[in-house]
């Protein structure tokens, strides 16, 4: 069976689409985030929730909204490249979370079968536990999981600056004018000069520095992101726009702009961003 998600991702979704339940203790004043707190601790610091307070607002509920989504959509990647483990008795199952102690140790996730799923309408697998490789709880999985891949092309992950951007403007400004700054949004030529202007600019930023794009992940192949500077005067980026290369034409089209929070969402499933400018 092919699961939608890792766990459940709201309300009215059917729990036989959801790999696994992850438990926690309501009356003990744990939250659904409980599990996941736990891995945030076990992993090399890192901020899972954003900074800037018009993405916090929209995940007011959430404390670590980043590795929530991070985790579910690594979940995915591994069952497309069919890298969970299984114990012999089919009745443990196991995936890489591609997360890393302090001290440099792979992390796994671990769950056991819910034999009740069927009859009570509920997820095939219970979350057990995270653990790291010395754990004696990855004892029923040989070999340990692997890694999702992303990675096919190291091409892929660097800008060449000798092909220009050719952004879509008419598609992506008419079905995401919500996504730009509120100054533009309500006036898409001037939307449509601010881009271009900053596009404009973009090569001789990624030709001082290559970390400038940044790859992400997005229907199942990598793009480039690249920063949209358009209503501020201090460098600070309004929006990412998303490129595909194509090699024929020698150009990157772009193809959408995606707001900062949705950006980072989708690069951290390669790797943390460095912080040039994505840093929500």
């Amino acid at each position: 069976m092919k699961y939608k998600s890792l766990s459940k991702k709201f309300k009215d979704q059917n729990p036989r689409e959801v790999f696994a339940h992850f438990p926690y203790n309501g009356q003990a004043g744990e939250t659904w985030e409980k599990q996941f707190e736990t891995l945030a601790h076990l992993a090399k610091a890192e901020d899972w929730n954003f900074k800037r307070p018009e993405f916090t607002s929209q995940y007011d509920r959430q404390s670590f909204p980043i590795l929530t989504n991070y985790l579910n959509y690594t979940f995915l990647r591994l069952q497309d490249e069919e890298k969970i483990v299984y114990s012999e008795e089919k009745d443990k199952a196991c995936f890489n979370t591609g997360l890393q102690t302090p001290r440099g140790k792979d992390i796994f996730a671990t769950f056991f079968r819910n034999k009740q799923a069927e009859e009570k309408n509920q997820p095939d697998w219970i979350h057990y536990t995270f653990c790291d490789s010395y754990s004696e709880k990855l004892e029923p999985f040989h070999p340990l999981p692997e890694i999702a891949n992303y990675i096919t092309n190291v091409e892929d992950l660097v800008f060449k600056t000798e092909y220009t951007i050719e952004p879509n403007l008419d598609h992506f400004l008419k079905h995401n004018e919500s996504r730009l700054p509120e100054a533009l949004q309500g006036n898409l030529q001037m939307a449509e000069n601010a881009i271009n202007g900053s596009i404009q600019s973009l090569k001789g930023l990624i030709q001082r520095n290559y970390k400038i794009a940044i790859p992400h992940w997005y229907g199942n192949k990598i793009q480039l992101l690249l920063p949209l500077v358009l209503t501020n005067e201090e460098g600070i980026a309004d929006l990412a726009l998303v490129v595909d290369r194509d090699d024929k034409r020698k150009i990157y089209r772009g193809t959408t702009i995606l707001s900062m929070d949705m950006a980072y969402l989708d690069a951290r499933l390669i790797t943390k961003p460095a912080d040039e400018w994505l840093n929500p």
